[in-house]
């Protein structure tokens, strides 16, 4: 056992720190005790594990890990192993498993995952034969001989022989893969049983679920494995969906086509949802930026939502419980029950920064940097939102909104957290074993796919369920309705798509029976926010909410160039909905240079093709647009 090295990969936040050294723990309590048992000479030597807090890709790193654990403190090494805080290993196991193998070759082995069909995710590799390419699942393990890992450092410093790698890393077990490989003059992976996607009989290494609740399945991790109700500070404290504001990137193109799919999926289950378009349109309802919509990148659009997001929490005193920000593109599909469950294990004050990652020139001289990718949605604390929008400015109005991001972030010190819950693209773009039907966060991309059937697969049970729970738990606190209250007949049961749409009607009197996000211009949008330029003058309308206090006080007096007018409609049914005017909250004026004037432009951001492989109209409802190949 003292020929095995560990690399255990863990992520920048307590509770990731938490399972990577539990993990850690569980492996050197092994080696003892397997010392013991054979009275081992070698039980002076400390067992070889290394937690690589923050890493994400393994070919960056690899060089260091190399000098680290293998030369410098375990010469006597043979194998690096490298796994992730999730990981369940059991360490007898794997080196009766790996006595059989050859440790003086060149050998990479782990559970093979293939793709089923061509994938943007991994650049469209191999897409005449997509299943040809095998690549690790690293939940599972892999495991490398030291002449292979040598052999890659040395391959990886050499910028001549250097294999060409992309300057984006996204699958960071599949590029890994694709270094090792050196099109077909390296060394491919080697499939063997005792890597396992979950736990059977024999298994070394299997991957736990992607919770980490710690589901005991015999082995010496798993009831004892930690979850995040163990960590002090967030055990009476859980994140609720109504602790979250969703804000959805979307333009005048796309309010017919992609909003009406979002209202309804997975909005009808918000209660703090926020429309922001080029184009006000009353009927979502919508919130105006300044920012003409760009043909890519978007970030003076989302640094603006950004602004207005953190200016209505901070003057609006009905949202101080919101917690989070969830920054989506109007094509997402995700459940916000998953979403609540998953940052229940972070707090708002430590961790700032979540979704997926991905790497930009990490293997360049200066490292590069990561960014959460924006399709799959990006999770910011409240807490971090004044100091962003202080010091973060666009390149141009078009410059990549993730990636600009999380530069900005990365100079303030903070680094994003990366969890394998939240995905960039469409459900057949991964591995089967990469999903777990519980507690994925989220999908993009509605090309080729029906949105509603997906979101119908992935999310609305656990999503109604939740929502089922919390009416009951208000309903247990509450008590029963008043006599003055309306009673309502079918207050567990779902309404129907119809039953929703007909209480959408602007018109409609509030149904204290229905969601809060199907009380009409209420809890879909609680504050309906304007923007509005100060030289235009403020119109009639603007006179009859305000009052003479606050308009003197903050129109005049703080800052004439422009503001940010907030008014809410009671989100309470036994309230009135009569409008109650906030304080006006300033925006900072932005230069004409963040501003860059341009045509009204609303295209996809980014454009995905798989051929003529997707062009089965199988599973998908008649009203499915299919773009054919030929017309890209």
């Amino acid at each position: 056992v003292h020929e095995l090295s560990f690399l255990v990969l863990s992520q920048p936040a307590r509770f990731n720190a938490a399972r990577a050294r539990h993990l850690k723990g569980s492996i050197v309590e092994q080696i003892r005790e397997l010392d013991q048992v054979s009275e081992n000479r070698a039980s002076m030597e400390l067992p070889s594990v290394h937690l690589q807090q923050g890493a994400w890709a393994i070919t960056p790193i690899l060089g260091h890990i190399r000098a680290a654990i293998l030369k410098s403190t375990h010469r006597t090494a043979r194998w690096l192993i490298v796994c992730e805080e999730q990981s369940h290993v059991n360490v007898s196991l794997l080196a009766h498993h790996l006595a059989n193998e050859d440790y003086r070759e060149k050998l990479f082995l782990g559970y093979p995952l293939y793709d089923r069909e061509a994938t943007i995710i991994h650049h469209f590799a191999f897409f005449k034969n997509p299943s040809s390419f095998l690549y690790p699942y690293l939940r599972a393990g892999i495991a490398l001989t030291v002449p292979l890992v040598d052999h890659l450092v040395q391959l990886l410093s050499d910028g001549a022989a250097r294999p060409a790698l992309s300057d984006f890393f996204i699958d960071a077990a599949h590029e890994f893969a694709l270094a090792v490989w050196q099109h077909g003059q390296g060394f491919p992976l080697q499939p063997r049983r005792y890597f396992c996607a979950k736990a059977l009989p024999n298994c070394a290494v299997h991957g736990a679920g992607l919770d980490a609740s710690g589901t005991g399945n015999g082995d010496r991790m798993g009831k004892d494995d930690p979850s995040c109700v163990s960590i002090r500070w967030k055990t009476d404290n859980p994140t609720e969906v109504d602790q979250i504001m969703f804000a959805v990137k979307t333009c005048g193109k796309y309010h017919k086509d992609r909003v009406p799919a979002l209202k309804n999926t997975w909005t009808e289950y918000v209660q703090h949802l926020r429309y922001f378009s080029d184009v006000d349109d009353p009927s979502i309802p919508t919130v105006t930026t300044s920012v003409p919509n760009s043909i890519a990148g978007h970030c003076a659009k989302t640094l603006e939502i950004l602004q207005l997001i953190g200016d209505e929490i901070r003057y609006n005193g009905s949202l101080q419980a919101i917690r989070w920000v969830m920054l989506v593109d109007d094509d997402t599909i995700l459940s916000s029950s998953s979403l609540a469950r998953f940052l229940s294990c972070y707090d708002p004050n430590r961790d700032l920064y979540l979704g997926e990652r991905y790497g930009y020139h990490l293997m360049g001289p200066d490292g590069g940097y990561s960014y959460v990718t924006g399709g799959g949605g990006i999770v910011l604390s409240v807490a971090i939102l004044d100091a962003l929008q202080q010091t973060c400015e666009c390149p141009s109005a078009s410059s990549p909104d993730d990636m600009i991001l999380a530069a900005c972030l990365q100079r303030l010190g903070i680094r994003p957290i990366h969890s394998a819950l939240f995905h960039q693209a469409r459900p057949s773009d991964y591995a089967p074993e990469l999903l777990d039907r519980h507690d994925t966060v989220s999908f993009h991309k509605h090309w080729q796919i029906d949105p509603q059937q997906v979101y119908n697969r992935w999310f609305r049970q656990q999503d109604e369920h939740y929502y089922e729970r919390q009416h009951t738990r208000r309903s247990y606190w509450t008590g029963p309705p008043a006599a003055s209250e309306p009673v309502c007949k079918h207050s567990n049961s779902v309404p129907s798509p119809g039953t929703v749409a007909n209480h959408r009607h602007k018109d409609a009197q509030l149904d204290p029976c229905l969601r809060p996000t199907q009380r009409p211009n209420v809890s879909v949008r609680n504050e309906h926010i304007s923007v509005r330029e100060h030289r235009y003058g403020p119109t009639d309308e603007d006179e009859n909410v305000r009052s003479p206090q606050q308009s003197n006080h903050n129109d005049r007096h703080q800052h004439p160039e422009r503001v940010l007018r907030l008014v809410t409609k009671a989100s309470n049914p036994n309230v009135p909905t009569t409008c109650a005017v906030h304080p006006l909250a300033i925006v900072q004026p932005r230069s004409p240079q963040q501003h860059i004037a341009r045509k009204h432009l609303c295209e996809s951001n980014e454009l995905q093709s798989n051929g003529n492989l997707l062009l089965r109209r199988q599973n998908l409802q008649e009203s499915t647009n299919i773009i054919k190949h030929t017309d890209l």
